[in-house]
């Protein structure tokens, strides 16, 4: 999937994650927050695509200016990867 697809078909989810990452002030409330957006996806839509949602989602992150919460993001999905 491209992130054009992913960002059409996952659009709320995306929204909906950027705000609350990006709303969170401790570093330990952000890493819950990247954590409860994975498994809200990866419960709704399995991880097949869960790759190319983090992806964007850190880019939706950093255009916020949200620079350490995309950088996190980014780290999560290596370590998803890893797992996989």
């Amino acid at each position: 999937m491209s992130p054009a697809g992913c960002d059409d078909q996952y659009g709320l989810e995306l929204a909906r994650g950027s705000s609350y990452i990006a709303s969170t002030l401790t570093l330990q409330s952000r890493a819950t927050a990247i954590a409860e957006v994975i498994d809200g996806f990866v419960a709704q839509y399995g991880d097949v695509d869960l790759a190319i949602f983090l992806e964007v989602l850190a880019d939706r992150l950093d255009r916020r200016g949200a620079h350490e919460a995309a950088e996190a993001v980014t780290h999560a999905a290596e370590r998803a990867a890893r797992r996989r």
